[in-house]
């Protein structure tokens, strides 16, 4: 009688297993008729995190130092040389140089070399 009961439960748990896995095949028809649409988001503003000592730091801007630089024709007998400005910024991406290397670097001359 025992055997009669656990066969009849494990045929029902049998096709109960059957019935639920023939739901979630991909061409069974039980989910063809349910419409799907988007869900609303509302837009919303992300705060930025506020630093306790932000009122104590001062904004810097990029430093930039300009000079007169003297630039002279090398061409000529006599070298002619004339006077320009030469403008140089820190630079800290020096290629084959390691992190933290910085460096007065010409970023605007009219002429080839400056020489002060």
């Amino acid at each position: 009688m025992d055997n009669s009961i656990l066969s009849d439960c494990c045929t029902r748990t049998i096709i109960l297993v059957a019935l639920l896995l023939s739901l979630r095949t991909p061409g069974s028809r039980a989910f063809d008729n349910l419409e799907f649409r988007p869900a609303a988001v509302e837009p919303r503003v992300l705060e930025l995190p506020r630093d306790y000592r932000a009122a104590e730091r001062r904004l810097l801007g990029p430093f930039q130092l300009c000079l007169a630089c003297k630039c002279c024709a090398a061409a000529t007998p006599a070298p002619v040389c004339t006077t320009m400005p030469c403008c140089f910024a820190i630079d800290c991406q020096l290629p084959n140089k390691p992190f933290g290397v910085c460096a007065f670097v010409p970023k605007s001359c009219n002429c080839a070399s400056c020489a002060v």
